[in-house]
């Protein structure tokens, strides 16, 4: 029995093996030929041992069965939902995924419509058909038959002798960063290969990680930040309100006087970032590098160290006496936001509500307004508006862009023409930006707008189909279409200017405080940013997502990949082993991923 379904997990997860690299040679061919029933083969092997103990019981055969057949089908029906994940958003079914969709508000993190469900169900019935035949034939055919008594023994010795051949190789060709064999590793599901020891405990691997212990020690390593105590300004009389709005999957080359008219007009009369990238391809990671200004790796050692402070640029505010008002549509205590980056200010934290997505921004601006209204001193307001997340919403008269469908996975994993979907969105970007203009408005009827600096940005870009047919959505990889996202701030006493030099999230936190509360120390204390008015463009950017980080530059991306090694992309996401990343460049990227877990007054990094 389990060696059948050791059979139909292989054949449901021969879809992973069309990203598989072109083999060059004997070995290639023979590990492309083996991995997958290896990985599956191990599993049963699991199962057996845990199985056998079992056997020894009287009338337990065909419970044992029975259990075989209701786990392999429950892996199948899951294989089989994780290529569609992969395909689309490429990562694979995680704890992270499961508890998003579990916490899930409305379907926004992922489709839930009828025609996904009936699909999953549809191969969900197949796979119950296909275990109910292999009842039918090991009960009825095999095990009655003396021929067949060996078949288990030859079973597990077998695909012993697979995984071990398999995980030798992996393990060598780990040691000898063998990229034919490595590469194929993020492309499995639930698959954990056999690395070389002498390589996993390398210097030069762990200096990768920004940490000295390896990946445990990340969420136990001390951090320090600020790196010194902070020298800034004495507070003034008009000290200057500030403003964050942060639409939800903004991307970059979807902001134009006729997507966005109120926030484009705004950026021809204001500071206009044109070439600006979010730190993170994920929510989590940009707003966290958004508000710390520290590169987005350190965010998971930030949160088990509870915060590590909360971001300087709140807790100068605090020093100021700043009143505070953060207002997000969707909800970022489950994302861990309102422990990190709003932990100084976590009272203040106001959840949009409503019935729908679109109610609750709706809801953030009225709560915005008022504040505006009524605060009698220098005042900060987060706003995070979420109805441009998929799905993307919008009341009907915004309907503008046609013709337009509210995605489906379904959809999405058969390369259907994105130009519907991608309206659809424009439509919700358009609803938006209208919110962002009544803030304006009220702004300046409130005679607030010349001693406030209003920032509009994102947390991330979204993707529609640009790199491959099957491709949308965000943290699937650190391209332009992903990562590139609009920046415009208002910012009273600046003339208007338009902006060509490389930025990032992580300089906006630490231009505030240099230019806006008047702070004295080096960025280096507080930031792994730099002033969005440094015109030289950065060479090399520090960006995450959920599962792994990468190095950014004009030509390409170097992605963390499963097993720690970094794998060169071009910008359209294909792998490019002709690309390299400076030893110079590498360095200071490393150097900004464990500055701050350094002490005050040890070395500054080098640029």
């Amino acid at each position: 029995m389990l060696g059948l379904n050791v059979l139909l997990l292989t054949l449901v997860s021969l879809s992973f093996t069309g990203r598989f690299p072109a083999p060059d040679n004997a070995l290639d061919i023979y590990y492309q030929l083996a991995i997958l029933p290896s990985v599956w083969g191990l599993y049963g092997l699991l199962a057996l041992l845990l199985f056998m103990p079992l056997t020894l019981l009287p009338k337990i055969r065909y419970v044992l069965m029975l259990m075989c057949a209701v786990m392999g089908g429950t892996l199948a029906v899951t294989v089989f939902i994780d290529d569609f994940i992969y395909e689309i958003y490429n990562y694979h079914i995680n704890w992270f995924f499961i508890e998003a969709y579990l916490a899930d508000e409305g379907g926004e993190f992922f489709d839930i419509s009828l025609k996904t469900y009936l699909t999953f169900s549809f191969v969900a019935f197949l796979v119950l058909l296909c275990e109910l035949c292999f009842l039918w034939l090991v009960v009825k055919k095999i095990t009655i038959r003396k021929k067949y008594r060996f078949a288990g023994l030859i079973f597990g010795l077998s695909v012993f002798a697979l995984v071990l051949t398999a995980n030798l190789t992996h393990s060598w060709a780990y040691a000898k960063n063998y990229a034919p064999i490595t590469s194929m590793d993020a492309h499995i599901p639930f698959y954990f290969p056999l690395h070389s020891r002498s390589l996993a405990e390398s210097s030069w691997l762990t200096s990768l990680t920004g940490t000295e212990g390896g990946a445990k020690a990340v969420a136990q390593a001390n951090i320090f930040y600020p790196k010194n105590e902070m020298q800034c300004g004495r507070p003034k009389n008009n000290q200057p309100n500030v403003i964050m709005v942060v639409l939800e999957s903004w991307r970059g080359d979807m902001f134009d006087a006729e997507i966005a008219p109120n926030t484009h007009k705004l950026a021809t009369e204001s500071l206009w970032f044109k070439d600006h990238y979010s730190s993170g391809s994920v929510t989590t990671r940009g707003i966290f590098a958004l508000m710390y200004g520290l590169a987005p790796t350190y965010m998971d050692n930030v949160v088990a160290n509870n915060g590590a402070g909360g971001p300087v640029l709140l807790n100068e505010m605090k020093k100021r006496d700043y009143r505070f008002g953060i207002y997000p549509s969707g909800d970022i205590t489950r994302m861990k936001l309102a422990d990190s980056s709003f932990l100084p200010v976590k009272p203040f934290i106001e959840h949009g509500e409503g019935k729908g997505t679109i109610e609750k921004d709706f809801d953030v601006l009225a709560r915005m307004t008022n504040m505006i209204k009524t605060s009698t001193k220098p005042f900060f307001g987060f706003m995070f508006f979420n109805s441009t997340h998929h799905q993307y919403y919008y009341p009907e008269e915004f309907a503008k862009f046609r013709p337009y469908k509210a995605p489906s996975i379904i959809d999405y994993k058969q390369g259907k023409d994105p130009k519907p979907y991608l309206n659809h969105y424009k439509n919700s970007l358009l609803f938006v930006d209208s919110l962002v203009g009544e803030l304006i408005e009220t702004l300046k009827q409130e005679d607030k707008w010349q001693d406030t600096i209003l920032i509009v940005t994102s947390d991330h870009g979204e993707e529609f189909a640009d790199t491959r047919p099957t491709r949308f959505g965000h943290g699937s990889n650190y391209t332009r279409y992903q990562t590139h996202v609009p920046l415009v701030i208002h910012w009273p006493g600046k003339k208007a200017q338009q902006y060509s030099h490389r930025t990032a999230s992580v300089d906006v936190a630490p231009t505030l405080l240099q230019d806006g509360l008047d702070c004295e120390n080096d960025m280096d204390d507080y930031a792994s940013g730099e002033s969005l008015f440094n015109l030289e463009s950065r060479p090399v950017q520090i960006m995450s997502s959920y599962y792994n980080y990468a190095f950014v530059t004009p030509q390409g991306s170097f992605v963390q990949n499963p097993i720690g090694l970094l794998e060169s992309k071009d910008n359209q996401d294909n792998s490019a082993p002709e690309l390299s990343l400076s030893p110079k460049l590498a360095f200071l990227a490393l150097q900004k991923m464990k500055w701050f877990y350094t002490k005050p007054e040890e070395a500054k990094p080098q640029e």
